[in-house]
């Protein structure tokens, strides 16, 4: 049995990965044909399905006791592990900072690559965020690339793949992921067990990613972003002045995201404490881990304020992606925000559509800031202030 005689392609623990049919049924037919290649190049927007995507193939590849070349049982400690991302032979690598540097690659990948597996057939190791590798990593990273260990495989994750060189594109298998559809949204907020009223408007809200569906069944999350959308109103009610509170109201909303982390931080800092006996002074520590510890903690939480910021940034850019959509002409099948329908068509007469253009610009540069480590209240000052102005001149 295997994907190409039996119509199962969600089967086992293919079956979490979710509004990606093509790149489940590409990625078994390798495996079940023997023609896995040793790099793959995941590309596609974030939170898609490539975590469910990487541990059902790194639970296919070392399953004792697989269903088909393809299929792995499901049911066993190795799969469950994997699953879970707790199996040795499953590594999985994110950034500790802004990107990856050369000290990354030669100090952490290639040892993990070349270190014998301990249990399992073959190692898989993800690298997510692959795409912000800067070029020594890169032309480092190359080196393990081209002559791999015939037990490893890489899968490399990216958004924008003209970041990486060429030589390391070239080395890869390359695997589209796409948005998800309205569909499995839908029945992803039905999951979720939001109101049935609302499974419509938050499948459009959450712009193809089950993450962001995910985000917005939270209410802190729901009611912030109406807070969000309301941005440009509050602009035009209020005028340019607004723009300094309106930018510490946000960034607040963004830092105060990452109380849970830091909560969850603190308790497993306490946790390791009382585990190595280290003492009031802080003696007990086995080298080095009290500043990995460290390292990770704050890490950890700077991701959780990235990522408040990327739903304000997505909430806006959505916002006036439907201001452009409104002005021009098109209906209510058009919108993502289609619970905003009345605001828009008010705020699309407030905001000419060269300016709400240039707006929607404004928040891709500050995104591109803050990837670039930019001062996260300093560019949304700056965001907010490229959008007040032109209202206010419309206004006048």
């Amino acid at each position: 049995m295997s994907v190409d005689t039996v119509e199962d392609a969600q089967s086992g623990a293919w079956s979490l990965v979710l509004g990606q049919p093509a790149a489940v049924h590409a990625i078994r037919r390798a495996v079940a044909r023997d023609e896995l290649a040793h790099a793959w190049l995941v590309v596609g927007p974030p939170e898609v399905g490539q975590q469910e995507l990487v541990r059902a193939l790194a639970a296919t590849l070392n399953c004792p006791d697989p269903v088909a070349a393809d299929l792995a049982c499901g049911a066993c400690a190795t799969c469950r592990r994997m699953g879970d991302g707790r199996h040795t032979a499953l590594l999985e690598l994110e950034p500790k900072g802004a990107g990856y540097l050369v000290d990354d690659v030669r100090g952490e990948w290639i040892p993990a690559a070349m270190h014998s597996l301990t249990e399992g057939r073959r190692k898989v190791l993800r690298v997510r965020g692959a795409d912000r590798m800067n070029e020594a990593a890169q032309n480092a990273f190359l080196k393990v690339l081209e002559e791999p260990p015939a037990s490893v495989l890489w899968v490399l994750e990216v958004e924008d793949e003209g970041a990486l060189l060429d030589t390391v594109v070239s080395r890869c298998r390359r695997l589209d992921l796409v948005p998800w559809g309205l569909d499995p949204l839908r029945r992803r907020a039905a999951a979720l067990d939001t109101p049935s009223a609302q499974h419509e408007a938050l499948a459009r809200a959450a712009l193809g990613s089950p993450g962001r569906l995910a985000a917005l069944a939270d209410p802190d999350v729901a009611a912030a972003r109406q807070r969000h959308l309301d941005v440009v109103d509050r602009l035009a009610t209020a005028g340019p002045g607004i723009v300094v509170p309106l930018t510490k109201e946000l960034h607040g909303w963004a830092k105060g995201r990452s109380a849970v982390v830091k909560e969850a931080n603190a308790e497993e800092l306490t946790r390791l404490e009382q585990e190595f006996g280290v003492d009031d002074r802080g003696r007990g520590w086995p080298p080095k881990m009290r500043n990995q510890i460290r390292r990770k903690h704050e890490r950890t939480e700077r991701q959780a304020v990235r990522a408040a910021l990327d739903l304000v940034l997505d909430d806006l850019a959505s916002y006036l992606r439907d201001l452009i959509t409104v002005a021009s002409g098109g209906g209510s099948a058009d919108l993502v925000n289609l619970d905003a329908e009345e605001e828009l068509r008010r705020d699309a007469q407030r905001l000419p559509v060269p300016d709400a253009v240039r707006a929607l610009a404004a928040v891709t540069h500050c995104r591109d800031a803050l990837d670039r480590n930019g001062n996260p209240e300093l560019q949304l000052e700056r965001l907010l202030l490229q959008l007040a102005l032109p209202i206010y001149a419309a206004s006048a």
